[in-house]
């Protein structure tokens, strides 16, 4: 198949569309690096061979471009970026080799996404439960949650978080009145705190109230 012409996409940025001999009916969209790369020139011969190794280059080329673009944005863990790429319809075999490569590359770490995100989540009120949760939502490994969770204690233990809120939150609160402890308690328990940590508040945070 003989290149008849090759000319820039409007409005798409680094774009360029291929025609080849029969014309609109036979043609394909390509990224300047793939003409680059390729050396494509109109009135080159393309056998089916180098025109197929083109069209995979190329489409490997989008997902990687994509991927780096979504990392560049926000943290990702390897099966959240995988999911976020498969949604956008992408051939799954090359999303898996595309984000295996940006794992090689420390652009995706697991390892430092489930901790920085775990003591997130933990400054943001949740609980232990809730950050597991989220986690393993992320496809994150359970070592590496568990290692998370003891990342996010080490910056604060999830008992001191609940006495935090107690203040703010609860700042009249009455230790007599049973509904109040039962509305706070399952206030925290939706948050996804343990029943451990709850009573351990409760006790520090009525201690510190005495005072």
């Amino acid at each position: 198949m003989r290149i008849t012409k090759i000319e820039k996409v409007k409005f798409r940025k680094n774009a360029f569309k291929m025609l080849f001999e029969n014309g609109d009916s036979d043609s394909i969209i390509v990224l300047a690096d793939t003409v680059v790369k390729f050396g494509l020139k109109v009135g080159e011969e393309l056998s089916n061979d180098r025109y197929k190794e083109v069209v995979s280059y190329d489409k490997s080329n989008r997902i990687m471009l994509d991927a780096l673009a979504l990392v560049a944005s926000r943290s990702y863990s390897s099966n959240g970026l995988r999911e976020k790429l498969l949604q956008k319809g992408y051939d799954k075999d090359k999303t898996l080799n595309v984000v295996k490569r940006l794992e090689e590359l420390n652009y995706i770490n697991d390892d430092k996404f489930s901790k920085s995100y775990a003591i997130y989540l933990s400054r943001k009120g949740k609980g232990e439960f809730a950050i597991k949760s989220e986690l393993e939502k992320q496809g994150v490994d359970k070592f590496l949650i568990m290692e998370a969770l003891d990342e996010a204690k080490s910056q604060e233990e999830p008992y001191e978080r609940i006495v935090k809120t107690m203040r703010s939150k609860f700042k009249n609160f009455e230790w007599k009145d049973k509904n109040e402890v039962r509305k706070a308690a399952a206030f925290f328990l939706r948050r996804g705190f343990s029943s451990e940590s709850i009573a351990k508040a409760f006790r520090e945070y009525k201690n510190l109230s005495i005072d």
